[in-house]
């Protein structure tokens, strides 16, 4: 124990500096060096003289710090791919719910425009009302109702048809 500490007080402020001066970040340089001297305890190693020791720390410390650096780079340029990524998704996302949006939006003010009896069908015909529900409601004839849908709808197409291309996208 007392060799290891001896080991340890001579080693470690010099193999850290050296971390961080390959690295640039204490935190990470001491814990490298701490890496390093664990495996050197967990080890079976022997070394014959003290330069080999010095020679294997500084190579070790060294090899790491190169390896982390290596690391960083990939993950950063991963996180900025899949940031790429997802911004690309997010913004095609986007443009496609804001299209949606307006489309609605367009479709309700050429509904507001129809005449009052042609508007109250329309909008039960959106909500998923059959034909026969429709007549029933608003007390006309099924006949009436599918001519008043269809002129209805024709209006519609007619007015959306600019927007055609909006949806396409």
């Amino acid at each position: 124990m007392k060799s290891w500490k001896t080991l340890y007080d001579f080693y470690y402020s010099a193999l850290c500096s050296y971390a961080n001066s390959i690295i640039k970040d204490s935190e990470t340089a001491k814990d490298l060096v701490q890496d390093i001297l664990i495996k050197i305890w967990d080890s079976n190693g022997h070394f014959k003289e003290v330069k080999d020791l010095t020679w294997f720390l500084y190579r070790a410390v060294y090899n790491n710090s190169l390896y982390h650096l290596r690391s960083l780079q990939v993950r950063e340029k991963a996180f900025r791919q899949i940031a790429a990524e997802e911004q690309l998704e997010f913004d095609d996302e986007q443009f496609a719910f804001t299209v949606q949006e307006e489309l609605i939006r367009q479709l309700y003010v050429y509904i507001d425009d129809l005449p009052k009896d042609r508007r109250e069908i329309i909008l039960l015909s959106l909500k998923g009302c059959s034909g026969n529900e429709i007549a029933e409601t608003l007390g006309i004839t099924i006949n009436t109702v599918k001519k008043q849908k269809n002129r209805g709808f024709k209006y519609l197409r007619e007015k959306l048809q600019d927007s055609v291309w909006l949806f396409l996208l």
